[in-house]
């Protein structure tokens, strides 16, 4: 009769602990897509990431002839501000983002900075009211009276959306 060696309980659960871990860590990391929405009359409906980020560093002021951007930014410690920073700042500091926009301002480059708003709501809110107005704001908010900017050809939550947070 061949007899087998007792292996501990816990070595024998181990591998279903750990997958368990694993589950419950991506579960509350979920992938959140954050939406880049715009006053209604702003004339765009896609734009290239590289012309995103243009328009959030000041470099493209105008939608059109008549209308201006006016850049609102996500509060300090949001997913969102996280996702600006990261994908359209290209992993810039606050500080060095600061330090840039004062340097725009001072140098004549651009008449008026970026705003910063309290809330997904005031965001939201002042995109429906100032006609140029442009936000970031989680994709699962998207309030009414607002035009949401694919990205690439790309809705928040299609494959291959660029702007996404882990939650």
């Amino acid at each position: 009769m061949l007899r087998m060696k007792a292996t501990p309980v816990w070595i024998a659960l181990l591998p279903t602990a750990l997958a368990g871990a694993l589950f419950i860590s991506s579960k509350g990391r979920a992938e959140v897509p954050i939406a880049v929405i715009v006053h209604e009359q702003v004339v765009v409906d896609d734009i290239s990431l590289s012309e995103l980020r243009r328009i959030f560093l000041g470099k493209r002021q105008d939608w059109s002839p008549d209308l201006r951007v006016t850049l609102l930014l996500p509060p300090l410690g949001t997913p969102e501000r996280k996702v600006l920073l990261a994908k359209i700042y290209q992993q810039r500091s606050e500080v060095q983002v600061q330090h840039y926009w004062i340097n725009r301002l001072f140098g004549d480059e651009v008449q008026s900075g970026p705003k910063v708003t309290g809330s997904n709501e005031m965001s939201a809110s002042l995109v429906r009211e100032i006609p140029g107005a442009i936000a970031l704001v989680p994709a699962d908010r998207i309030p009414q009276g607002v035009k949401v900017l694919r990205i690439d050809g790309k809705r928040p939550g299609q494959a291959g959306y660029p702007l996404v947070a882990s939650g």
